[in-house]
């Protein structure tokens, strides 16, 4: 399955904007569309990924110290949907959600991130930049 997958579905989701149910799903899918992405390149050109819980933590570290600026700030978003994420799964007292204005915007971010990060690794150029990046972090950090 492709990463795209879960923002196309998220992009459904959204359209539901009578079900709060949907509303949060939209924001857990697109979370997790950017965050497959972003797992996979590292999957495919640095390490592979333990598949636990920890994954998270690292994809966001691994990106958000790579020396690419503007990959730098796509990590940093993608933190802060993965604090929307645990909100909308975990924190079912919250109204946010009930607020398509609110979830529309996230899902917004999550595939704005999606499509510039797809776009910066089609370069070769930058593929490797970020990799190295990476593997510098790794190597201060003993990681």
């Amino acid at each position: 399955m492709e990463p795209k997958s879960f923002l196309e579905l998220a992009e459904q989701l959204s359209k539901n904007t009578t079900s709060e149910a949907s509303l949060r799903s939209c924001v857990s899918r697109s979370y997790y569309a950017l965050f497959n992405l972003m797992a996979q390149f590292i999957n495919e050109n640095v390490e592979r990924l333990s598949q636990t819980a920890k994954d998270h933590e690292m994809v966001y570290y691994y990106f958000n110290n790579c020396e690419v600026e503007d990959v730098e700030t796509i990590a940093s978003g993608l933190n802060d949907l993965r604090d929307e994420r645990n909100d909308s799964d975990y924190k079912l007292h919250l109204d946010k959600f009930k607020e398509h204005f609110t979830v529309a915007l996230l899902f917004k971010k999550a595939s704005i991130s999606f499509k510039s990060f797809e776009n910066i690794i089609q370069s070769s150029k930058h593929r490797k930049h970020i990799v190295r990046g990476i593997q510098k972090y790794k190597k201060t950090t003993n990681s």
